[in-house]
């Protein structure tokens, strides 16, 4: 039998109505919070790790995917791990392809059942900032009706939230629903000597979500010039209380709200183009800057951190090390953003979380091949999280 943790291992964080703490399965002497704090402490735990001589190891449950090759025949794609609260990472199954911008692209599928819904409103919090607000967001339940994870798009300067509103049902990721956010949107914050709105360019040029060029002059500002950098830093401060009331902390970390619609940071990931590529990156770098667990990934189209400035946009707290860093796939090849600069970015940022994909003579324009948007859907496939609803019954 499985012990029962008030706290986990590596961080800390307690046990709750929402949050399980799950025994290690090997040796079930310690308990974590997710993968990604059992994996951060396997150096020190593997120490002590030993497998129990008095139980018997009960039988593993494994499930195996297989995926269909461009003549159609299939292979096999690997098995799935399934873990102790019915959750299994998921692989790439090639299905029906959606089309965006005349060119095909694979998805990865969920598989069909008929298990009850278990999809997720918004949490009140957030439901508060976004109140009045309908018209510059767009939250899209799971296609599968399971919302067990949460992509979060933000859009390039002068674009609008639809577009990749859009993209985000055509992905028709498992288990996966989908906020897309558009810089026109006024957040309504509890702080109320904040501003709480974005940029709007001139000549009804749209909005973006800080400021990159001088629009006296039309030249473009320098990485670390200082309209720039407050300009990003005040978009991160917009943005920080919204991603923290979707996962329920408070922004020093705490946990302030424990609901079935709160998700955990591993299973939210961001989804950026151009600027907002920029802004993704940064809320990664700033996320494990104060302290707390990392996102699932962030992926970055064109675009990426720029500066060396470590934390933007909120300050660090003394009592809270710098956690690991969310984990970034960058595409770029275009002149705007080349690979030189990507590098110098993953540099920046830490090495070895970067992921860069390079397509030779691409423009400066949205995934809009099958091969960027395979790149896409294989960084995702290792770090969705599916939901075996189905089995949960048994395992209670």
């Amino acid at each position: 039998m499985m012990k029962s943790f008030i706290r986990c291992q590596r961080c800390g964080i307690e046990a709750s109505p929402t949050q399980k703490i799950r025994a290690c399965s090997r040796c079930n002497k310690v308990g974590y919070c997710g993968k990604s704090c059992q994996r951060a402490d396997w150096k020190v735990h593997k120490l002590n790790c030993n497998k129990p001589t008095a139980v018997p190891q009960k039988e593993e449950i494994v499930t195996r995917l297989e995926k269909q090759n461009d003549d159609g025949t299939w292979e096999d794609a690997g098995q799935i791990n399934l873990l102790e609260d019915g959750m299994a990472s998921t692989s790439i199954i090639d299905g029906d392809s959606p089309t965006i911008n005349n060119s095909t692209i694979p998805s990865i599928s969920a598989q069909n059942t008929t298990i009850k819904n278990l999809t997720k409103e918004l949490p009140k919090t957030a439901q508060q900032m976004l109140q009045s607000q309908s018209n510059h967001y767009k939250y899209q339940h799971s296609n599968d009706g399971i919302d067990t994870n949460l992509l979060i798009f933000f859009h390039g300067a002068g674009d609008t939230h639809l577009p990749f509103d859009n993209l985000g049902k055509r992905m028709e990721l498992p288990q996966t629903a989908t906020l897309s956010l558009s810089a026109s949107i006024s957040l309504n914050l509890s702080d109320g000597g904040r501003s709480s709105c974005f940029v709007e360019l001139p000549f009804g040029l749209g909005h973006a979500w800080f400021q990159e060029m001088d629009y006296n002059t039309g030249e473009k500002l320098s990485t670390n010039h200082t309209k720039r950098l407050k300009s990003l830093k005040h978009a991160l401060r917009m943005l920080d209380p919204l991603i923290c009331s979707l996962i329920g902390i408070d922004t020093d970390g705490d946990i302030n709200n424990t609901c079935d619609n709160n998700w955990i940071p591993e299973r939210v990931f961001l989804f950026g183009f151009s600027s907002g590529a920029c802004l993704a990156m940064e809320l990664c770098r700033m996320w494990a800057n104060a302290g707390r667990m990392p996102l699932g990934g962030a992926i970055c189209i064109c675009g990426g951190i720029h500066g060396n400035v470590e934390l933007l946009g909120i300050s660090r707290k003394t009592d809270k090390k710098p956690k690991e860093l969310t984990d970034v796939l960058i595409i770029t090849g275009d002149d705007d953003y080349p690979k030189e600069v990507a590098e110098q970015n993953k540099q920046l940022y830490g090495s070895s979380k970067v992921q860069i994909y390079t397509k030779k003579g691409r423009g400066n324009a949205m995934v809009n091949s099958k091969e960027e948007m395979q790149v896409i859907m294989e960084f995702l496939s290792k770090r969705l999280v599916r939901r075996m609803a189905s089995m949960e019954d048994q395992s209670r």
